[in-house]
């Protein structure tokens, strides 16, 4: 109806224009989010999933060797 007919101009709009080269997908485990890029470092949607990551990677670094 209206509203669907409003979000679509809306993701159409936003797929042709210069933000569409910020949107990135999360690189936190399992999260499947996408985000609009900020500043150059930023891999995450939110701190939490940035947490998670930092998390996964200290644990992989530091598991004992068999």
């Amino acid at each position: 109806s209206d509203l669907a007919a409003v979000l679509a101009q809306a993701v159409i709009g936003f797929l042709a224009g210069p933000d569409r080269q910020r949107l990135r997908a999360c690189h936190a485990p399992r999260c499947v989010r996408y985000f609009l890029k900020e500043h150059p470092r930023q891999e995450w949607c939110k701190p939490s999933c940035g947490n998670r990551a930092r998390v996964a990677r200290h644990q992989e670094r530091h598991r004992p060797r068999a």
